[in-house]
C-alpha cells in the first residue's frame, strides 16, 4: 500500500474506472449465441465516492456473463463500516464450458482511505485472465494469454493551480487476438501499443481527458498484412479471398467520447472493435480494450499538496534557522502531469549561540576607564613635543 499523503478537506468527490480486456455485444454465433451475448473478460472496476461508504473500492473479475461460469473475483473497500486500507490478492483456477474456456487468473484489487490525511492512491484493480478461447461451434476467436486491464483512481496536483485535482485512469495491456484458428481464413490481431484513457477532474478550467489509441498489426490468409495506428482508422478484411465481399472481418481503431465541464468529466472508448459479418448475418461483434473513466471534485479544486510523510504545518516544531534567513520548507515531489504550488515561508526564530561564541566568566565583565596603550601613547607624544619645544626655545635665546 502506498504510504504518500495528501492533506485533503473533507468534502465531496466522486470518480470511476472500468476496463475489458473483451466484451462481446449481440451476435448470431451459433446456438450459444445468447450465452455469449454480454459476455466480459478480464474486469477491473476502482472506485471512490467522499459521501457514500465505503469511501473507496476495487474490484478484479476474470470472467462475467456466460452461464455456468463460475464468479471468480476479489473485492477490497476501505473507509467507514472498520474497512480498513489494504490490498487483496487471488489466484482463480480456469473456466471450462461447452462454447468457451479461460485459463488461471490473476485479481489484485486495492483500496486506500484515511481522514483527513488519506493517500494519494485511493483505489487500484488489476485483472489478469488466462487466455480465452471462444468456439460457439469451430474456434472463433482465441484471446492470447498476457493480457490484461488496470484501473485507478488517484488524487494529484495539477499544473498551474495549487489545489489538488482527481484523477481516472483506465488500460488495457493486450497480446493479441486470433480468429479462425487453425482455418483457411485464420487472422490475428497483434497489440503493439496498448490503448489507455485518463481523465482529471481539476474543479477549473484544466480538467482534461487523454487517450492513447493502440497499434494494432493484422496479419491474414494468402500473406495480407495492414497497420493501423490512429484512432478512427478501420480496414475490412475478406474472408474468403480478394475481391469476395460476402464475408468480411471488419477492423476499427475506436475514437474516445468524451464529456467535459470544470468540475466534473466522462469518457469512454471502445479501443478496438471487430465485427465479423457473413451475408446479412453478425457473427461476432467484439470490443477490446474496453475503457471508461469519470470524475467529479467542487468548483477549485480539492485541498493542498504537502510533501509524503510530512506532519502537518501547525505540528511541526519551529527550528532556528541559519544564518537567520528565512527558510523554505520542502515541497512535495510532483507526479506525473502535476506542478508543486508556491511554499509559504517559514516564521523567523532567533539563533541559538555555539560554545564556542559563549564567552568566558573573564571576558562577560563589563569594562570600564581608559585603555593603557592608549594612555601610553599620548604620554610619548607629549614628551616629543616638549622636547622639540625646549630646543626651539634654546637657539631664540642663544640668537
Amino acid at each position: 500500500m502506498s504510504t504518500n499523503t495528501a492533506h485533503v478537506e473533507q468534502t465531496s468527490y466522486s470518480a470511476r474506472a472500468s476496463a475489458n480486456v473483451l466484451r462481446l455485444a449481440n451476435s448470431d454465433a451459433g446456438p450459444h449465441a445468447t450465452a455469449l451475448s454480454g459476455l466480459r473478460l478480464g474486469t477491473s472496476i476502482a472506485e471512490v465516492d467522499a459521501d457514500e461508504p465505503p469511501r473507496s473500492s476495487a474490484r478484479a473479475s476474470q470472467i462475467t456473463g456466460p452461464p455456468g461460469a463460475p464468479p471468480a473475483a476479489v473485492t477490497r473497500r476501505a473507509g467507514d463500516n472498520d474497512e480498513e486500507s489494504g490490498t487483496m490478492t487471488r489466484s482463480s483456477s480456469g473456466v471450462d464450458l461447452p462454447f468457451l474456456t479461460v485459463g488461471n487468473s490473476r485479481l489484485t484489487a486495492t483500496a486506500n482511505w484515511g481522514s483527513p490525511d488519506g493517500p494519494i492512491a485511493l483505489s487500484s484493480a488489476l485483472a489478469r485472465p488466462g487466455e480465452l478461447v471462444v468456439r460457439p461451434d469451430d474456434e472463433l476467436m482465441h484471446v492470447w494469454r498476457g493480457s490484461q486491464t488496470r484501473t485507478q483512481t488517484q488524487l494529484v496536483a495539477v499544473e498551474g493551480q495549487p489545489t489538488l485535482g482527481l484523477r481516472t485512469t483506465a488500460k488495457a495491456e493486450l497480446t493479441a487476438i486470433t480468429l479462425f484458428r487453425g482455418a483457411p481464413t485464420e487472422m490475428t490481431i497483434k497489440f503493439l501499443r496498448a490503448p489507455s484513457l485518463m481523465a482529471i477532474a481539476a474543479g477549473t478550467e484544466r480538467t482534461d481527458v487523454r487517450y492513447v489509441p493502440p497499434i494494432v498489426a493484422v496479419t491474414a490468409a494468402q500473406g495480407r498484412s495492414y497497420r493501423l495506428d490512429e484512432a478512427g482508422e478501420s480496414i475490412e478484411v475478406p474472408l474468403d479471398g480478394p475481391g469476395c465481399c460476402t464475408s468480411v472481418v471488419r477492423i476499427r481503431l475506436g475514437t474516445v467520447r468524451e464529456r467535459v465541464g470544470h468540475t466534473s468529466v466522462d469518457a469512454t472508448a471502445a479501443a478496438v472493435r471487430v465485427q465479423i459479418v457473413g451475408g446479412e448475418d453478425r457473427l461476432l461483434d467484439a470490443t477490446i480494450g474496453d475503457l471508461d473513466v469519470s470524475a467529479h471534485v467542487p468548483v477549485g479544486g480539492l485541498g493542498q499538496p504537502r510533501k509524503p510523510d510530512q506532519p502537518r504545518k501547525e505540528d511541526q516544531p519551529r527550528k532556528p534557522c541559519e544564518p537567520c534567513q528565512d527558510e523554505e520548507p520542502e515541497i512535495a515531489a510532483p507526479s506525473e502531469n502535476v506542478a508543486s504550488p508556491e511554499p509559504e515561508r517559514a516564521a523567523l526564530q532567533p539563533v541559538a549561540p555555539s560554545p564556542s561564541e559563549v564567552a568566558t566568566p573573564q571576558e562577560a565583565l563589563p569594562r570600564t576607564g581608559t585603555s593603557l596603550p592608549l594612555i601610553a601613547a599620548i604620554g610619548l607624544a607629549l614628551l616629543a613635543l616638549g622636547w622639540v619645544l625646549i630646543r626651539f626655545a634654546r637657539r631664540a635665546w642663544r640668537h
